[in-house]
């Protein structure tokens, strides 16, 4: 039996019938393939992203179709700002980077490129009148997640999942680091669900040419984590909060273990076959199954 994450969103599609997932990315930064690309290949979401720098937004409009929608706005503390673009796009934030960190790892290049300052109106994503409520956010702007969550209360109240990137140690001037942004979570209804990547670099020394930096490399930088809504009240969950965690949870940040507790209380309620769970067994990665005898 195939066991691809395409045949799984099938098997969910067809069983559970879903309402298409809204999605907001806040720093769409096209340098990667989305996690969402599934559903928006089956028609199955709506994406709203915002990304402020120039050249990426550029690239996104090339990719933009009927199921994805981008701004160039930039999401923020309401009113006016600063967004520093980077030479290397991926450094572009609206804080200047910490020049003690960038010593400390030994990444001065980090400020040596080339960065253009661009003053902007930022807003924030409660302010936006044409955006609804969301089903999941996923954010990636070097520094400024909190700010966005800060500033989502309503369009994130009904949301199932967030997928923020997460600092452990300052790389911008001022910037919030983890602690900060997982206490407002949690304030929101938010818990910490998993860590998807964790970035390690290493701390600047005399050895430095004589070691492989990948090997050596121990100072925990950044990461993405996924938060998902509290859910051991599971009764104050609507079946189609459900089956929106079902199916990020299997095609967004591979929890199947999550994905088959969303259908059994599917199940349970009479929204989805009462065997739906163990049909969705097969399709899952064969690493997962028991040996049998």
């Amino acid at each position: 039996m195939a066991r691809t994450t395409a045949d799984r969103l099938s098997f969910l599609k067809d069983e559970l019938d879903p309402k298409d997932m809204k999605i907001l990315d806040v720093g769409a930064n096209p340098i990667n393939v989305p996690a969402y690309q599934p559903l928006i290949d089956r028609q199955m979401c709506h994406v709203w992203g915002f990304e402020p720098n120039p050249k990426a937004f550029a690239d996104l409009q090339k990719v933009q179709n009927d199921r994805a929608t981008y701004f160039p706005q930039a999401i923020g503390p309401e009113g006016k700002g600063t967004f520093y673009a980077h030479e290397f796009a991926v450094l572009s934030s609206l804080f200047p980077i910490y020049r003690p960190t960038a010593d400390f790892l030994g990444r001065e290049r980090w400020y040596e490129k080339q960065v253009t300052k661009m003053e902007m109106d930022l807003v924030t994503i409660d302010s936006l009148d044409d955006l609804p409520r969301v089903d999941v956010l996923k954010m990636d702007l070097q520094g400024g997640e909190l700010s966005v969550v800060e500033g989502g209360r309503d369009r994130l109240s009904e949301a199932m999942v967030v997928i923020p990137e997460v600092r452990f140690i300052r790389m911008y001037e001022g910037e919030p680091l983890w602690a900060e942004l997982d206490l407002e979570l949690r304030a929101q209804g938010f818990q910490l669900h998993k860590f998807q990547t964790q970035k390690a670099l290493p701390v600047k020394h005399s050895q430095w040419r004589k070691l492989d930096r990948k090997a050596v490399g121990s100072q925990l930088l950044d990461g993405d984590a996924v938060y998902i809504r509290n859910i051991e009240d599971i009764s104050i969950v609507t079946s189609h909060q459900l089956k929106q965690l079902a199916i990020a949870a299997t095609v967004m940040f591979d929890s199947f273990d999550l994905a088959l507790h969303c259908l059994d209380e599917l199940a349970r309620r009479g929204d989805a076959a009462g065997d739906v769970a163990e049909r969705f067994v097969p399709l899952l990665p064969a690493q997962m199954m028991k040996a049998t005898a």
